[in-house]
């Protein structure tokens, strides 16, 4: 006899299995079977972490920083290693640009150095031009205090303290010194008075310190009268100028290296010896320092050579630089 077996909530394994097994058996007798739906466990939820696992997050984040952090530190010491030495190359460039700037507006023949290559000094041009010879028969330049018409004067007022100069707007205020055709002559590494700014003397190539100029009235169309005063109430140059040049000079300039520093500095009085006080820092951290001259002759430019070591924090930078110095009176 065979049993049909109708299963209640076969939906489930254990119905299945009852209903298979029924299909198998030989009778068909109706048997309703009910199984209960199981109830399956809901599973907690939970959050957090263990201590293990925090030190094993803390020990791969520290290797990776490690890592990171070797990576970039070449490069980034790299980096501030070429800042501190373009900023280094900056400050010389800058120093040695200004140096050669001065050197080159310097009256011709006036540079020269200390004997250890640390100071240079040079006289400052204010004004230049071309002059007319105030003495009739001579291509020279005299001035002395007497009256006008009493010392052959071949200025347009006959005064004695006078010269024409070919240029209506010379600048006049600030100088100091009137140079007519400085060679530089040196006798033994001194300069020799006569023909050296750096030997005042009387006849000379400048005139001395306290010497007044001023504009004066009734020049030609195209000229200026300068009018000179100086201190001895009498002046004259020792030589004329081939090419009848002049230069109106108002400082002294120099540069000096000294306690890790170049300073540039300006002075007023020629027959001083080299100059010592303060002036103006143009570079800090000097650790090297050198200038040398070569006057040079007719056929060739002057030369001055400089040459600037800077350090700072273990980064060096050495720089040079040649200037052209034209050295015609």
């Amino acid at each position: 006899m065979r049993r049909l077996i109708e299963c209640v909530g076969c939906k489930t394994a254990a119905g299945l299995f009852h209903r298979l097994g029924s299909r198998l058996g030989r009778w068909e007798t109706a048997v309703r079977v009910s199984h209960p739906t199981p109830t399956l466990p809901v599973p907690r939820l939970q959050r957090g972490f263990t201590l293990i696992e925090l030190v094993m997050v803390i020990a791969l984040a520290g290797a990776v920083a490690v890592m990171i952090s070797s990576a970039l530190s070449r490069p980034l010491e790299g980096f501030i290693a070429q800042s501190r030495r373009a900023e280094l190359v900056d400050l010389a460039a800058g120093a040695l640009n200004r140096m050669a700037r001065d050197i080159r507006l310097a009256v011709p023949n006036s540079v020269h150095l200390n004997a250890g290559g640390t100071t240079i000094e040079m006289f400052n041009v204010l004004d230049a031009g071309r002059y007319r010879p105030n003495r009739l028969g001579g291509d020279g330049l005299r001035f002395t205090s007497g009256a006008a018409g009493t010392c052959n004067s071949s200025t347009v007022d006959g005064s004695c303290n006078s010269f024409q100069v070919l240029d209506p707007g010379l600048l006049v205020a600030g100088a100091r010194w009137l140079v007519v055709y400085n060679i530089g002559a040196e006798g033994g590494g001194a300069p020799l008075p006569g023909s050296n700014v750096w030997a005042p003397a009387n006849p000379g190539v400048i005139t001395p310190d306290g010497t007044g100029f001023a504009i004066a009235g009734g020049a030609p169309a195209g000229e200026t009268l300068l009018t000179l005063t100086p201190p001895a109430g009498s002046f004259s140059f020792a030589y004329a100028s081939p090419q009848r040049r002049f230069y109106l000079a108002d400082q002294i300039l120099g540069y000096r290296c000294t306690g890790g520093q170049l300073l540039r500095f300006t002075r007023t009085d020629s027959g001083a010896p080299w100059f010592s006080g303060a002036g103006a820092v143009q570079a800090n951290n000097v650790t090297g320092c050198s200038m040398s001259y070569q006057p040079g002759s007719s056929q060739r430019a002057g030369l001055v050579t400089l040459g600037l070591t800077l350090t700072l924090e273990g980064e060096s930078i050495e720089l040079f630089q040649q200037v052209h110095v034209d050295n015609a009176p």
